[in-house]
C-alpha cells in the first residue's frame, strides 16, 4: 500500500503562519527570552528543511511580506535621512570608527535607497535573483550586528525604523530572525521564480524606484521631514497640561545610632526640636509622577566648576511666544543660513517677541558666535548634542513655543516673513492672548 504524502502547501503555509506569528509576538517580548529565541530558530530550521517544497503561492506571500517590511523600513528612515546619519555616527562611535563619520550622510542615503529598491523589486518581482542575493547578504550582516547590539548594547536604539517605530535591541534582533526565515524561503527558491515582465517594465520600475526615492530623501534632507516622528512636532505638548505635583523624599540619619529614615518632605517632623537636634540630612530624591514627554535638559550655562541650572520647564512652559533657535554645532552651521536666522530673530525681537539660542557647543564658542552675529543680547542655553538634534533636523532651525506647546518649526531655508507667522491663528486654536 502506497504511503500518502503531505501536500506541499501544508508545510509551506504552516511556516508562513509561524513567521507571521513570530513577527506579531515580537511586540510582547521586549527583552531577552530563550524560549522565544528557540521558537524563532525553529522557524529558520523548518525553512531549511522545507527548502525544496515551497509552493508558488506561499513564495508570493513571503515576497510580499518581506517587500512591505523593507519599503516601510526605508520610508521611515528616508523621511529623516539626517536622523539616520546621526544613528550611523552613533554606531561608528560605538565601534570605535569615528574617523569614518564623513560617510554617515552618504551611507544614510545609500542604505535607505538599497532597502527601498529591495522592497519594490520584491513587490514587483523584478531583478529577483540579484535582489534575493543582496537581501540575503544584508540580512546576514545586520543579523550579526543586531545580535551584538542585543547582547552588548553599544547603541540603545538601532533606528531600523527611524523614529516612526522605536523597538528595543532584542526586538530588533528577533525581527531580523523572523525576516531571516522568510529570506531563506526566497533564497532557496530563487531559481524557481520567473519574472514575467518586459525589459521596458523592469527598467521603468528600476528607474522610478531609484529616482523618486532619492528625490524624496533629498527633499527631507534639505528641508525638514515631511512627516515628523520626533518629540518636537507642530501641535505637540512638551509637558502635561495639568501636571501632578512632584513628591520630594528626604533621607535623614540619627546622629546617635546611625539609623537612616526616609520621609516625605511634608511629613518631616521639623516642629520637633529633639528630632531636629538628633537627626542630620543625608540626601534627597524627587519623584515626578508625570510622564516625561520631552527628553531634554536645558541648562543656563555649562561650566566645569558650575554645571548651571536646569531651566527646561520655566523656559518652555512660560506663557509667551518664544522663538528658540536650535544650533547643535556652532562650527558646522551654515553661515548663510545663520545670517537669515539672525535677521529673522532680530525682527521678531523688535516686534516684542522673546527668543533664545540652544546649542551643544561650549560656552566660549557660544560667546564668539554671539559676537560674530551681533546678538549678544539674545541668551544662549545649552543641552547635549543628542537632545538638540532631536529638536529640529536643521542646523540652524527655528522652533516657536508657548506654554510648552510647539507651534511651528522652520528650517533656515524656508523661514517665513515676520508678518506671515500666524499668531492670530495660534490664539484662536489654543486660546492664547497676543
Amino acid at each position: 500500500m502506497q504511503a500518502k504524502t503531505i501536500p506541499s502547501y501544508i508545510p509551506s503555509y504552516g511556516i508562513l503562519l509561524l513567521v507571521v506569528l513570530s513577527a506579531v509576538l515580537i511586540a510582547w517580548v521586549p527583552g531577552k527570552s530563550l524560549l522565544f529565541l528557540v521558537f524563532l530558530l525553529l522557524n529558520i530550521a523548518l525553512c531549511i528543511l522545507n527548502r525544496k517544497f515551497f509552493t508558488h503561492s506561499s513564495l508570493v506571500a513571503f515576497r510580499t511580506l518581506v517587500g512591505l517590511v523593507f519599503v516601510f523600513s526605508s520610508l521611515s528612515k528616508g523621511v529623516d535621512p539626517t536622523g539616520t546619519a546621526y544613528m550611523i555616527e552613533d554606531y561608528l562611535e560605538a565601534y570605535r570608527l569615528p574617523w569614518l563619520s564623513f560617510l554617515a550622510v552618504p551611507g544614510s542615503f545609500l542604505l535607505n535607497l538599497v532597502e527601498f529598491c529591495i522592497g519594490i523589486f520584491l513587490l514587483f518581482n523584478v531583478h529577483f535573483k540579484l535582489t534575493v542575493w543582496v537581501l540575503a547578504l544584508m540580512m546576514a550582516f545586520f543579523t550579526g550586528v543586531t545580535w551584538y547590539d542585543a547582547v552588548a548594547n553599544p547603541v540603545p536604539d538601532c533606528g531600523c525604523f527611524g523614529k516612526a517605530l522605536v523597538i528595543s535591541n532584542w526586538q530588533t534582533f528577533y525581527k531580523n530572525l523572523a525576516l531571516d526565515a522568510a529570506t531563506l524561503a526566497l533564497f532557496f527558491s530563487r531559481n524557481r521564480i520567473r519574472t514575467r515582465r518586459s525589459l521596458f517594465q523592469v527598467r521603468l520600475v528600476t528607474i522610478l524606484a531609484a529616482v523618486l526615492f532619492l528625490g524624496f530623501e533629498c527633499f527631507n534632507y534639505r528641508y525638514l521631514p515631511v512627516v515628523n516622528f520626533l518629540e518636537w512636532k507642530k501641535g505637540e505638548r512638551l509637558f502635561p497640561e495639568n501636571p501632578l505635583p512632584v513628591r520630594h523624599y528626604m533621607t535623614y540619619r540619627d546622629k546617635r545610632t546611625g539609623q537612616t529614615q526616609e520621609y516625605l518632605l511634608e511629613e518631616c517632623p521639623f516642629d520637633d526640636p529633639q528630632w531636629v537636634e538628633n537627626w542630620e540630612f543625608v540626601s534627597r530624591r524627587d519623584v515626578d509622577p508625570n510622564e516625561k514627554m520631552v527628553n531634554i535638559n536645558i541648562l543656563d550655562k555649562v561650566d566645569d566648576e558650575d554645571p548651571g541650572l536646569d531651566i527646561t520647564k520655566p523656559l518652555l512652559q512660560e506663557d509667551r511666544y518664544l522663538f528658540l533657535v536650535a544650533v547643535y554645532d556652532l562650527d558646522a552651521l551654515d553661515g548663510k543660513g545663520m545670517e537669515k536666522v539672525a535677521a529673522f530673530v532680530k525682527k521678531m525681537r523688535q516686534a516684542g517677541y522673546s527668543s533664545c539660542f540652544l546649542t551643544a557647543s561650549t560656552v566660549a564658542r557660544a560667546k564668539q558666535f554671539q559676537k560674530m552675529y551681533a546678538m549678544e543680547d539674545i541668551p544662549v542655553y545649552f543641552a547635549d548634542d543628542t537632545s538638540v538634534k532631536a529638536v529640529i533636523r536643521s542646523n540652524p532651525g527655528v522652533v516657536l513655543v508657548r506654554d510648552s506647546r510647539v507651534l511651528g518649526l522652520w528650517d533656515w531655508r524656508r523661514l517665513p516673513a515676520p508678518e506671515e507667522v500666524d499668531f492670530a491663528g495660534f490664539g484662536q486654536t489654543y486660546g492664547f492672548d497676543r
